[in-house]
């Protein structure tokens, strides 16, 4: 059996070629005047490389989650990895980058937000003590996060529940994490406020006619994901197998899609597709189980079972196009690689 371990070193190559590459470079920025058709370093001193800024930042994340590891521990690339985030995470890069975020409130929202707390919260939480050291500069980052957030969400009436980046749910789950650990008790209430106001009266998730051709997150488990992490157990019990209801482990939404252009970078989402939805039913199957084990419905358990079959059939085609040479799939799809791999497999 595979282990976390036989991954570590080809993640962390390209998670490392992809935060010193800077072109090609997505800015998907407004620009107000000439003056603001610059080079993407100048605004982005840190995440100006991997495709685009949501990627840079977390591959930045997923380098420093790996230097975590045992097997990163007596490797060649250890110190050259400690010195690309150093430079790269340095306290003044960090301050511009918190205040391009401040000056331009609703960019990279809520996606590339959520990255920037994951960042953050690996660098504090870090048995590494060059990594704990960037996490006081990127703070800076982290804390704007929870200020945008906690103004934002108050004036938006609908949630997003596309498969893609403005996904609602899936950001949300992300910084509601970072803010408890953060014991920032109005960012914590006013996302699982949001939460159950976006999403508390939703049920039998149509889970047939979900996705879609660019999809690399499922709208219906991010949502459940979220509300799993707001709801008390006596709520999640009756919640989670009623939205639940019409996932089945022969639904479309369980079943790995064939990229059929691998250099197409919207088709290449859905190696993202299933990487994603295996990590979601790898947290929720455990939650449907207990549900199942303390109300003895043997059905609900014989689903929960079954869904965790198909765990090693979507993860199968994003392992692959995580370490291959199409750039489009490989600077960014090694995160959720990673994320799924640690649920799915001893981590050493």
């Amino acid at each position: 059996m595979p282990q976390t371990a036989d991954f570590v070193h080809p993640f962390a190559e390209v998670a490392m070629s992809n935060i010193t590459r800077e072109y090609p470079f997505a800015s998907h920025h407004l620009a107000w005047s000439l003056a603001d058709i610059v080079p993407a370093v100048e605004k982005h001193p840190a995440f100006a490389n991997s495709y685009d800024w949501h990627s840079s930042v977390h591959m930045h994340y997923l380098l420093a989650s790996l230097l975590e590891t045992e097997a990163a521990r007596s490797t060649d690339w250890r110190e050259r990895a400690i010195e690309i985030l150093s430079s790269h995470l340095s306290e003044e890069n960090m301050l511009a980058e918190a205040a391009f975020l401040r000056e331009n409130p609703s960019w990279e929202r809520p996606y590339g937000w959520a990255w920037a707390v994951e960042l953050n919260r690996v660098l504090n939480a870090s048995g590494v003590a060059e990594l704990r050291a960037l996490g006081k500069n990127t703070q800076v980052l982290g804390e704007t996060v929870f200020d945008l957030v906690t103004a934002w969400l108050p004036k938006v009436a609908e949630p997003v529940r596309h498969g893609v980046h403005s996904n609602t749910a899936f950001g949300l789950r992300r910084i509601l994490i970072g803010a408890r650990i953060a014991d920032l008790h109005d960012a914590v209430d006013t996302i699982a406020g949001a939460a159950r106001r976006f999403f508390a009266e939703d049920t039998a998730w149509n889970f047939r006619q979900e996705r879609s051709g660019h999809d690399f997150l499922s709208p219906g488990l991010c949502e459940a994901d979220l509300i799993a992490e707001v709801f008390t157990e006596d709520e999640l019990a009756t919640w989670l197998p009623g939205f639940l209801s019409e996932l089945s482990p022969e639904s479309p939404a369980l079943t790995p899609v064939k990229v059929l252009d691998p250099t197409d970078g919207q088709q290449s989402h859905l190696y993202g597709l299933g990487l994603s939805v295996a990590a979601s039913v790898m947290r929720l199957a455990p939650k449907l189980e207990a549900i199942a084990e303390k109300s003895g419905d043997e059905d609900l358990h014989a689903q929960a079972k079954g869904m965790l079959t198909r765990v090693d059939s979507l993860m199968a085609p994003g392992l692959e196009a995580a370490i291959s040479d199409e750039y489009v799939s490989s600077h960014w799809i090694a995160t959720f690689a990673w994320e799924a791999l640690r649920l799915n497999l001893p981590v050493s």
